[in-house]
């Protein structure tokens, strides 16, 4: 077995590199292992095998599209025939449907960042502040909210310094819109909770208002405005909905994903092969000399490295990728 770095270690040696971190769930399950273990959204037992089976026929893990579906469906049998009663049995469908979409995001989630202590989300300030580009595979609010405070940091460690992360986002009219592309230094690969697309194409998170953010998520997918969150089962799905379903955001992010260089972290990722469409591209950007990958435990070592073969065995042949495995366990984030 190869040895495995300590993450201080590698920052350290690392101070003269342009250094970026990939976060998977690993990431959010530290702050909470047992809230955050979860793998899908439409993996809740109270969803009917019929609906899934829904989901199954139109090759979709995406809420948005099957509501959609359902909601279409009604109208078009409620418009043939008005003595039918499966447009209604369609139409409470979707209604369910939006309802579990919105119960699973709650299961998952603290209600806001007042429910997080300061102290928790400082920490992941500082371990963050270690790298110029962040991008996420979670669309859950954590990150957001851990950037929400960087400021009452500063006010608390006035002789430290934290670099601003950027999402991209900034107010505009009564939004707070994606506009700012030229200082974005956060990605979201996979779209995230907070993020939606109005009718007018225009990407936009919400404003904070005094109201709870996952109460606004709620509100939001009401009035069918649903989050803008990449939820398909296969890699291949996933980067047909990032490049094909004219997304800006996502596409963007993916591009930018393609254009780092320096060194790599990734942290708190399976390297699963859900996600091979990642893999690749960082495979194929031959300006990432470096790739670090986290190990919760020795033990995980065997069946990463096998992984990582899959995706930077070439490179690391070719010696243009130095691939290296570090501690995670010892890293204090939340």
């Amino acid at each position: 077995m190869e040895k495995i770095l300590e993450f201080e270690e590698i920052i350290s040696e690392t101070n003269s590199d342009q250094r970026n971190i990939l976060l998977g769930n690993g990431f959010s399950r530290a702050f909470d292992e047992e809230r955050f273990n979860y793998s899908s959204l439409l993996d809740s037992p109270s969803i009917p095998f019929y609906i899934k089976r829904i989901f199954k026929t139109f090759n979709t893990y995406d809420f948005e599209v099957i509501i959609k579906k359902l909601e279409s469906s009604a109208q078009l049998l409620k418009a043939y025939d008005r003595r039918l009663t499966t447009s209604d049995r369609l139409y409470q469908e979707a209604i369910n449907l939006r309802e579990e979409l919105i119960n699973r995001i709650l299961e998952i989630h603290p209600l806001s960042q007042n429910d997080i202590e300061k102290d928790r989300m400082f920490k992941t300030l500082v371990f963050l502040s270690n790298f110029h580009k962040i991008f996420t595979l979670n669309y859950d609010c954590l990150l957001y909210w851990v950037l929400l405070n960087r400021e009452d940091f500063l006010k608390k460690y006035s002789n430290m310094e934290i670099f601003k992360m950027d999402d991209g986002f900034r107010p505009y009219y009564n939004e707070l819109a994606w506009k700012q592309k030229e200082t974005q230094n956060v990605f979201y690969l996979h779209g995230a909770l907070h993020i939606y697309k109005k009718d007018n194409g225009l990407m936009c998170k919400p404003q904070n208002d005094g109201r709870y953010l996952m109460d606004i998520i709620k509100e939001n997918i009401y009035n069918n405005k649903y989050p803008l969150i990449v939820t398909e089962g296969s890699s291949k799905n996933k980067l047909n909905k990032i490049l094909k379903e004219n997304n800006d955001y996502l596409s963007y992010c993916y591009s930018k994903l393609n254009e780092i260089k320096g060194v790599l972290f990734i942290h708190g990722h399976s390297l699963d092969k859900k996600d091979k469409h990642i893999f690749d591209a960082i495979s194929k950007n031959l300006k990432i000399k470096r790739v670090y990958i986290s190990l919760c435990s020795k033990e995980e070592y065997q069946d990463k490295r096998e992984k990582a073969d899959t995706f930077f065995a070439k490179r690391e042949r070719e010696k243009t990728l130095d691939v290296n495995f570090y501690d995670a366990d010892n890293i204090d984030i939340w």
